[in-house]
C-alpha cells in the first residue's frame, strides 16, 4: 500500500505540473496572438518586442524556460529563446530537469563528442528516466554540442521524491538526499494550487470539510508530504542552477524546467530567491487561447504558441516498475487507455504486440511505434494467472482533437 501511495503522489505531483494553470480563475477574453510576446502585468499582458524582453535579461544570473513537456512548439521555442540568448550574452550554461544528478558525466562526453545521440541517451537512462520522445529534446541538445555549452543535469532520482511524498523530508536520510539542503517553505498560493492538484489526482477523495477527523488527519498529512515532495523537487532545481551560476560566473544559466515549476513566481523561483538569488528571469510558453487572468502576473514574458496541430504519440497511462522478473504496472492513471483496458497495479505485463517483455523501455519502444486507432495486444500475469487484454488508443481525444498525451507523463508512463 505505501509504494502505491507514493506512485499516486508522484502521479498527482506531475498531473499538477501540466494543470495547474487551469486552477487559475477563468475568463473569456484572450490577451495574446500567435507569435507575440509580451510582459505580463497584474491585469494581463502587454504586447513587447522581442528587443525590450531580451534587455530585461542584462542583469539577469538565470533565466528559466518553462515547457508542457510533451509540445513540440514549446521546445522549438526554447531552442530560438536558446539562440537569442546565447547572442545576446556570448556564453550559456544549460540546466535540464530531464537529467538525474548522477549522469553528468554522460552530459560532459556529449558535448565533447565523445558519444552519438544513441549512446548519450542510452547512457543517460532516458527511456527510464525521461521517457518523453527524445525527438522533442535533441534539437536543444544538438545546439548545445555545436556551440560547446556546457548542459547541467538538475534532477535528483525519482525514488527520493517517493520517499518524501510517503514519509515527508524529516525521514529521509541525509545520505539519501543527493545533497538536497532543505527548501523553503511554500507560499500560500502554491499550497492552494498544490491542494486542488493533490486532491484531484491522488486518490484521496476526502477534504477538509468531511466529518471522519480520523480520515481528514491521514489526508492532510498526506498532502503535507506531497507538498514537500514537490519543495523537494523545485529546490534541486533551484540548487543546481545556482551551483552552476556560482562555478560559472562569466556565463548566463539557463534552467529548462516544466513550467508548474516556474509559473507566479512559486517553485524553482522561491527557492533561488530564498538561497539570496533574486535576479532570475522567467519565459514561459503560452497559448494563444489563456485567458487575461492566467497571463497576469504568470511570469516575466510570455511568448504565445498556436495550438498544435501535431499528433502527440499515443501513451499506455501506467506507472512501470522494473522487477527482477520483468516489468510490473505499479498504478494506472484515471481514464488512461490503460485503465480501459483493465490493466490493474500489480500486473506483470509479459508480452506486448507478441512480443516478449524484459525491461519498461520495451514496452516505451512498442508503444512509441502504435499509430492512433491502432489496438495493442498484452499479456499479463496476475494473481498466478495468464491474461489477455488489449489496449485500444483512440483516432482523438475526448473533446476531438488530436490524441494528447497523457498529463502524468514522466511517472506515468508509455
Amino acid at each position: 500500500m505505501q509504494k502505491h501511495s507514493a506512485t499516486r503522489i508522484l502521479i498527482a505531483l506531475l498531473c499538477y505540473l501540466c494543470t495547474v494553470s487551469s486552477l487559475r480563475a477563468q475568463v473569456a477574453d484572450t490577451c495574446l496572438e500567435a507569435g507575440q510576446w509580451a510582459r505580463p502585468t497584474a491585469d494581463g499582458a502587454n504586447p513587447s518586442a522581442i528587443g525590450h524582453v531580451l534587455a530585461t535579461t542584462e542583469e539577469a544570473r538565470i533565466v528559466l524556460l518553462g515547457e508542457a513537456h510533451d509540445d513540440a512548439d514549446h521546445h522549438l521555442w526554447q531552442l530560438q529563446a536558446l539562440s537569442m540568448l546565447l547572442g545576446q550574452h556570448g556564453d550559456l550554461v544549460i540546466g535540464m530537469e530531464m537529467f538525474p544528478r548522477r549522469v553528468q558525466p554522460v552530459l560532459d562526453r556529449w558535448i565533447d563528442g565523445e558519444l552519438s545521440e544513441k549512446q548519450m541517451l542510452e547512457q543517460s537512462d532516458w527511456d527510464r528516466v525521461w521517457r518523453f520522445d527524445p525527438d522533442l529534446y535533441l534539437p536543444i541538445l544538438r545546439f548545445a554540442r555545436l556551440n560547446k555549452l556546457r548542459l547541467v543535469a538538475l534532477n535528483v532520482e525519482r525514488s527520493l521524491i517517493a520517499e518524501t511524498g510517503k514519509g515527508g523530508w524529516n525521514a529521509v536520510a541525509t545520505e539519501q538526499r543527493e545533497g538536497i539542503t532543505d527548501p523553503a517553505p511554500a507560499l500560500d498560493d502554491y499550497r492552494s494550487l498544490l491542494r486542488s492538484s493533490f486532491f484531484m489526482h491522488s486518490g484521496h477523495g476526502q477534504t477538509a470539510s468531511d466529518s471522519d477527523s480520523e480520515s481528514t488527519a491521514s489526508s492532510d498529512s498526506a498532502f503535507e508530504f506531497f507538498v514537500q515532495a514537490q519543495l523537494v523537487w523545485d529546490r534541486a532545481f533551484a540548487q543546481g542552477l545556482a551551483e552552476a551560476s556560482a562555478a560559472h560566473p562569466a556565463s548566463l544559466v539557463v534552467g529548462i524546467i516544466g513550467s508548474g515549476h516556474l509559473q507566479y513566481g512559486h517553485g524553482v523561483p522561491h527557492q533561488l530567491q530564498s538561497m539570496g538569488i533574486r535576479n532570475s528571469i522567467v519565459w514561459l510558453p503560452v497559448g494563444v487561447a489563456t485567458n487575461c487572468a492566467e497571463v497576469a502576473e504568470v511570469a516575466d514574458a510570455v511568448f504565445a504558441v498556436a495550438a498544435s496541430k501535431r499528433r502527440a504519440r499515443p501513451r499506455l497511462g501506467v506507472y512501470l516498475q522494473d522487477m527482477e522478473h520483468g516489468v510490473a504496472v505499479g498504478d494506472i492513471v484515471p481514464d488512461s487507455v490503460a485503465a480501459a483496458a483493465g490493466l490493474a497495479a500489480g500486473d506483470r505485463i509479459v508480452s506486448a504486440a507478441g512480443v516478449h517483455i524484459t525491461s519498461s523501455s520495451e514496452v516505451i519502444a512498442i508503444v512509441r511505434n502504435q499509430s492512433p486507432g491502432t489496438w495493442l495486444p498484452l499479456t499479463v500475469a496476475r494473481d498466478g494467472k495468464t491474461i489477455e487484454v488489449v489496449a485500444k488508443f483512440p483516432v482523438t481525444g475526448k473533446d476531438g482533437s488530436p490524441l494528447a498525451e497523457e498529463s502524468a507523463g514522466t511517472s506515468a508512463d508509455d
